[in-house]
């Protein structure tokens, strides 16, 4: 197993400039070493559980498929020194109808199934499912949880994956880890310039 450690909203100030890039996740090997950027950990994650191809054809699907994932993720709406909170709903309608409907389109296309290339479950189908499921539990408050209807065939894999008996052995595991849907939702009434003023301030060198 693993350990996930978490950190609350109210403790980010704090921690973000401990971090080589002030930013999650954040993987430390038992050796000690540390590794940042998520769709590496991803990808070695997949790799030492065989969900990763060893095909390099099958290997580059499954990587662009990863990549779209976070891709969407990376330009969804989010709070921060130019953004307010009042913006929000307005830009997450905008961002639902154009940019995230591109990206489902095209995923829906490229779907073989029952999985993205077929029988076998990869790193792309568990990338996917983690998308799916903030807009399927709500954690988005401006976006409607039946938004995904719109897209049978991504439902169809979600529940696909979702009963595959790696992901339910997970959900076994770690059914006491909850995906944060309070702290998410609190998280979208932060004024967050004044948390990026008080990491700055922790950030700056000290003056004589």
């Amino acid at each position: 197993g693993w350990e996930d450690r978490r950190v609350e909203f109210k403790d980010w100030a704090q921690v973000k400039p401990t971090l080589s890039l002030q930013c999650v996740p954040l993987l430390t090997l038992p050796d000690g070493r540390t590794v940042q950027q998520a769709d590496a950990i991803m990808r070695w994650a997949a790799k030492k559980a065989g969900l990763y191809p060893l095909d390099l054809e099958e290997a580059l699907f499954v990587d662009e498929m990863s990549s779209t994932v976070f891709e969407a993720l990376s330009k969804a709406p989010r709070p921060s020194s130019v953004v307010s909170k009042e913006m929000l709903p307005g830009l997450w309608t905008e961002f639902m109808k154009g940019s995230m409907a591109m990206y489902f389109d095209y995923i829906q296309l490229r779907m073989v199934g029952p999985f993205f290339r077929g029988a076998d479950l990869t790193a792309a189908d568990l990338a996917l499912f983690m998308l799916v499921n903030y807009f399927v539990n709500g954690e988005v408050s401006f976006v409607p949880t039946s938004y995904i209807d719109g897209w049978p065939g991504i439902m169809t894999h979600f529940a696909a994956v979702k009963a595959h008996p790696i992901v339910e052995a997970y959900d076994a595991a770690y059914a006491g880890v909850s995906d944060a849907i309070a702290d998410v939702k609190e998280f979208e009434k932060l004024d967050t310039s004044a948390i990026d003023k008080e990491i700055a301030q922790r950030s700056a060198p000290a003056t004589a």
